[in-house]
């Protein structure tokens, strides 16, 4: 298959990062690690760069909701809102559709309005934050493995998991919910990451970022950012057992965890003072979650084993490779501690999740760079074992460099990239000709109203497309058609309406000369 269904546009990034990737490999091959895990990081910049470029538009349904909270947050940080000024009724319970919109935590939103600030409100900007963690989730990957397994182990499993298909398209915005859970990952894998540091070091000041970076993760999806602290508790007597029974083991994770709190709680407060219906109804519907399966999002206790081949790749041996790769991980490590805490960390993620009612794909991916250096240890020791089997000189140089960018051809996934994001394939790929209707229809909005206050309704060139408008315009817009009644509204407020003419609208639209008619 080629690839000309990409344009020079999409495909140049691709290029220019497989050669850096490349060449990161040789490079490491040869000893030059410090080189090759800076080429590493670049080609994973680029390679985020390819994914983000590829659509000129928000995707429905989450990236475009958080694209708009993170545009009018830059009005004020500390109010997070959907519609900025919500002129007709609302119900504050409706994520899709209210004012204060408290139905994520705030950190991923903010990160996304500063990329706004910087570089503008566009697609490529909403997912520019999302572009650097996942960079530097690589960096952090090779550390985890480094310290407890072996450099060659930590660059395989941070190599992988920089090509590996799932997280790009986090990145792109393609999976729900694509920015928020990407942010998740960064955050949970730097906590873990801070952890192994200080069981290497000692160093305290990595208490200090343990705590930083769980609070992180919490202020962007919850308690589940906790996660390090049950591993911690969990392995304090891995070493010695009577480490259970003294006070002074447990000052260091009191020490993290209180600042873990002061970094999560000042915003619940906040919020909790500031918006009390919308807060307590969103705390009570986080809980919910595990209890009930929310919005439709539900699934047998087998939900998220099914899952792997989403996440991991299609195929039926691909998760036996990912569990072979695992135990060979686990059982070549340094120390007991790190084996238990890699163990500890999928078992609680996949079980937490498991037994909770509401189950999306993506939930348990923030164990997935443990699994890519599993994955990393499995090529790794396999090629070690054909190059004591094959007497030739070159063959560790020649063969190394060849399968693992074999691996990397198959992670990417090119094939289904060029699937969701071009239109080779219209009746596959997500309804992709409606999402660039839509920003043709905004383009035709901009030109016909102009700067004036317009309030526009039936934006349905796709499903939701009001919610594009206003990210991309400073109009205001509703997917309804109005009634006499909420046009009498709108004009008290000094507004213009304007229309999306379906050829279906009633009379008191029609006969109105007021009412913009929008052709499309």
């Amino acid at each position: 298959m080629t690839f000309h269904y990409f344009t020079d546009k999409q495909i140049i990034p691709l290029y220019i990062s497989a050669a850096l990737i490349i060449v990161s490999i040789l490079f490491f091959n040869n000893g030059k690690t410090r080189t090759s895990l800076v080429l590493l990081f670049v080609g994973s910049l680029t390679l985020g760069f390819f994914m983000a470029n590829l659509d000129p538009f928000l995707i429905l349904w989450d990236e475009q909701y958080h694209a708009l909270v993170a545009k009018n947050l830059l009005l004020n940080p500390l109010k997070p809102t959907l519609y900025s000024n919500p002129l007709l009724e609302y119900d504050y319970r409706n994520w899709t559709g209210n004012y204060i919109w408290l139905h994520k935590q705030p950190l991923f939103l903010w990160q996304i309005a500063i990329s706004l600030k910087l570089f503008g409100f566009n697609a490529l900007a909403v997912r520019l934050p999302s572009i650097i963690l996942h960079s530097a989730a690589v960096l952090l990957i090779y550390r985890i493995g480094k310290i407890s397994a072996t450099e060659r182990i930590g660059f395989y499993g941070a190599l992988f998991f920089a090509l590996a298909y799932f997280p790009l398209e986090l990145v792109a915005g393609r999976y729900s919910t694509d920015h928020n859970d990407l942010s998740f990952l960064f955050y949970v894998t730097a906590s873990i990451w801070a952890w192994f540091e200080y069981q290497h070091t000692n160093k305290k000041y990595y208490l200090i970022l343990i705590g930083l970076f769980s609070g992180c993760a919490v202020l962007v999806k919850w308690l589940v950012g906790l996660l390090i602290y049950a591993i911690w508790f969990l392995t304090i007597g891995i070493n010695d057992k009577l480490n259970w029974l003294k006070p002074k083991s447990y000052i260091p994770i009191l020490v993290s965890l209180l600042i873990t709190l002061l970094v999560f709680l000042p915003w619940q407060i906040y919020i909790l003072f500031n918006y009390p219906f919308e807060s307590n109804y969103e705390f009570a519907y986080n809980t919910k979650h595990f209890f009930e399966p929310l919005e439709n999002h539900g699934g047998d206790i087998w939900f998220h084993i099914k899952a792997l081949s989403d996440i991991y790749g299609s195929g039926d041996a691909v998760p036996y490779l990912y569990l072979i790769g695992l135990i060979i991980l686990v059982k070549n490590l340094n120390f007991k501690i790190y084996r238990y805490a890699i163990v500890l960390a999928i078992v609680i993620t996949y079980v937490f999740y498991s037994i909770a009612s509401t189950k999306m794909i993506s939930f348990c991916i923030i164990v997935s760079p443990l699994a890519f250096l599993g994955l990393g240890s499995l090529i790794d020791s396999s090629a070690t074992l054909l190059s004591s089997k094959i007497k030739y000189a070159k063959f560790e140089s020649i063969f190394r460099p060849i399968i693992l960018i074999t691996v990397c051809a198959f992670l990417i996934n090119i094939t289904k990239i060029q699937n969701y994001h071009t239109n080779w394939k219209p009746h596959d790929n997500c309804n992709r000709m409606a999402e660039l209707n839509e920003m043709e229809f905004i383009k035709k909005l901009k030109i016909q109203l102009g700067s004036e206050n317009y309030v526009v309704f039936n934006s349905n060139v796709r499903v939701k497309g009001h919610i594009p408008i206003m990210f991309y315009t400073d109009y205001i817009a509703y997917d309804i058609i109005p009634t006499e009644k909420q046009i009498e509204q709108i004009v008290s407020k000094k507004y213009k309406i304007a229309i999306l003419d379906n050829k279906k609208l009633p009379d008191y639209i029609n006969n109105n000369n007021e009412i913009v008619k929008i052709k499309f």
